[in-house]
């Protein structure tokens, strides 16, 4: 007979993870980004359901929050490329999301997979805007959601 832990002790996991969100939120949190977005002309659960339809999923835990987003998700794909002669292979897609009075204001990039790459993801290794943004658009074009682009300062 194998005695599995979640039998004996019953962990309180909600509540962990809402504890571990609060906590991101008081020593991991940043300004709102600057530049250009894409503002789906849809509710956030559409929106969440188009892109989670293209395996992109739930993000909240791994990134720093940011002031006022509503949605936060990542795509992670195993890619190789090398940065400064380092191979890197496990790499994401991230989207977060605000809301708009026209719909949700999406701003995604390109960046290592924090869980794979750790320092290197916090020091910024590999970061590319355009291309997340470009990957974003392609995703929101795949799903047939309807957007407009726009500057946030």
């Amino acid at each position: 007979m194998v005695l599995q832990l979640r039998n004996v002790v019953r962990l309180p996991y909600d509540t962990i993870r809402f504890a571990y969100r609060q906590l991101r939120k008081a020593l991991f949190t940043a300004p709102r980004p600057t530049g250009r977005y894409l503002v789906a002309d849809a509710p956030v659960s559409a929106v969440e359901a188009a892109l989670g339809g293209q395996s992109y999923a739930p993000n909240w835990e791994f990134s720093y929050h940011e002031r006022g987003e509503i949605l936060n998700l990542a795509r992670v794909v195993y890619e190789e490329h090398a940065v400064d002669g380092t191979r890197y292979r496990w790499w994401q897609t991230h989207v977060r999301g605000w809301d708009h009075p026209e719909g949700v204001a999406l701003h995604g990039h390109w960046e290592l997979e924090p869980t794979e790459n750790d320092r290197d993801h916090i020091d910024g290794i590999g970061f590319d805007f355009a291309r997340g943004m470009d990957n974003l658009q392609a995703a929101l074009d795949d799903a047939d959601v309807s957007y407009t682009e726009t500057t946030i300062e």
